[in-house]
């Protein structure tokens, strides 16, 4: 677990810098562009993701899963698993370009009404989407080569960094709108070439089209896996993604801008859980090719209280702020407050259980990936049309955190019954206990009108409470130590001065 924690905390680090550079421009968004224009580089958004899985045929998860074999079989300049995957990501790509001029009309009449930007600006969707497709191509790669701690770094900081960039031009009005939306399409292109160049410099860029014998001994194993894991994981997006479709069709595009910040934050909460994942995820399929039940378990297992106490205490903190944070957007976006707190409870399961989707997909037993997908998107797509047509951007709160609950206790039986492993402990409880107790003694403080003045004071308090209960009652040996090496790093820099 050594690798997996110092290198998950580096990566937290650089995406959590980069999550505050985004927050800064979710902020200003509001400010400079209207409700329908900030709905629409969500909608972007929304879309890209959804369509990476169906362009690349899911074969980034495939890429992680059977890197080892290629590894251990060939030389690096004869390994011809990126390039195929490359290929194959491209033909996925031209084949979503064919479909989106094929049903051109049904998606003018599902949209021309209330999202009409959406169909003007409809063309940048294919520099979005090919840039995004790419990125996850090269990304996967970089975890495979254990270089996940850049390839983050890029996509999480640097891609905000250049978001800030345009969006200081637009403000000083040295772009237009259409310039703005131009540049912010290609902004995953940029993010791929960076990534290239990165991985060249290190000598672990390789394209090589010719069929090795690894290829052939294992082709249709390779096939059946990326196709089900393909479906599994647009199941997974859709039902992740799928609110800010139907609120921008149900609602118009301002209530999707609404919607882009309560699941900003969201995000904030699961930065550790993508830090986790991108590197277990190869370390997990090394242990199961190695028949390696001990490492598997402990990365289960760590996972799981790691996850859950940083999820725990980002949560509270934000929810303890809300109506201050909330002071510093228009009043109308204070509509999807509540999205906030129902989303951040159902991140906070998802990441309680562990890195569940990592010990399924890179084990014998990758088919029931789809299962689980299945039952996720069969839930959440009408219970996001219902509860969105009924109550609005806090109907996607609520769908999320009913669907995210049966999702992962669904995972949870499921691989406690098949590998006998399951994340929780008497620690699981103790987190929860300490981060509701700390929170609600927060509450207590009195009401400090200077809005900075009270994030301050109420984060501050929380924080201290926090933290102090995790370490006096040891909830996990790794936060416990690498603490106190912190805090004997500090120690011995003060007493050098």
């Amino acid at each position: 677990m050594g690798v997996v924690k110092y290198q998950s905390i580096r990566s937290s680090i650089l995406i959590y810098l980069g999550f505050a550079i985004g927050a800064v421009n979710m902020f200003v968004f509001p400010h400079f562009f209207s409700g329908d224009q900030f709905g629409l580089t969500r909608m972007l958004g929304d879309i890209g993701v959804i369509m990476v899985p169906f362009c690349t045929f899911s074969t980034g998860p495939m890429l992680n899963k059977f890197f080892p074999y290629y590894a251990g079989h060939l030389p690096e300049k004869k390994n011809d698993l990126l390039a195929w995957v490359f290929l194959i990501s491209v033909i996925g790509f031209l084949l979503f370009v064919a479909g989106t001029f094929i049903f051109k009309g049904l998606i003018i009449k599902a949209y021309i009404e209330k999202s009409k930007l959406f169909i003007d600006y409809f063309y940048l969707l294919y520099p979005y989407v090919f840039g995004m497709v790419m990125y996850a191509v090269f990304e996967n790669y970089s975890w495979s080569r254990h270089q996940s701690v850049v390839s983050n770094s890029i996509k999480e900081l640097g891609i905000r960094i250049m978001t800030s960039v345009l969006l200081v031009l637009y403000i000083l009005k040295w772009i237009s709108f259409d310039v703005f939306m131009w540049a912010f399409s290609l902004l995953y292109i940029a993010g791929v070439i960076a990534l290239i160049i990165y991985l060249q410099r290190k000598h672990l860029f390789f394209l090589n089209f010719s069929i090795s014998s690894v290829t052939r001994r294992f082709g249709k194993r390779m096939a059946t896996f990326s196709l089900s894991i393909m479906f599994a994981s647009v199941f997974i997006i859709v039902a992740n993604n799928i609110d800010g479709i139907f609120i921008s069709s149900l609602k118009g595009l301002d209530q999707a801008g609404y919607l882009m910040i309560a699941t900003y934050m969201g995000m904030m909460i699961q930065v550790p859980q993508r830090s986790i994942a991108s590197i277990a995820t190869p370390v997990m399929a090394q242990a199961w090719k190695d028949k390696n039940m001990e490492k598997i378990d402990e990365i289960y297992k760590k996972s799981s209280i790691l996850q859950l106490i940083v999820g725990l205490f980002i949560l509270l903190v934000i929810w303890l702020n809300i109506d201050n944070i909330y002071h510093f957007m228009p009043p109308a976006y204070a509509s999807a407050k509540y999205v906030v707190l129902y989303l951040g409870i159902a991140k906070v399961i998802d990441m309680g259980t562990g890195a569940n989707q990592q010990l399924l997909s890179t084990s014998r037993l990758w088919r029931f990936e789809l299962t689980s997908a299945m039952v996720l998107v069969c839930m959440s797509i009408p219970l996001n049309y219902f509860l969105i047509r009924e109550y609005g951007a806090v109907g996607s709160g609520y769908s999320n955190l009913i669907s995210m609950f049966t999702f992962n206790t669904i995972r949870y039986i499921f691989i406690w019954k098949r590998f006998g492993l399951q994340p929780f402990s008497f620690n699981t409880l103790k987190a929860i206990l300490i981060g509701l107790a700390a929170y609600f003694l927060c509450r207590l403080l009195p009401e400090i009108n200077n809005v900075f003045v009270s994030i301050f004071v109420k984060g501050s308090c929380f924080t201290v409470l926090y933290a102090s209960g995790i370490m006096l009652f040891r909830v996990s040996d790794d936060v416990y130590y690498t603490s106190l090496s912190i805090l004997n790093k500090a120690k011995n820099i003060i007493l050098k001065k």
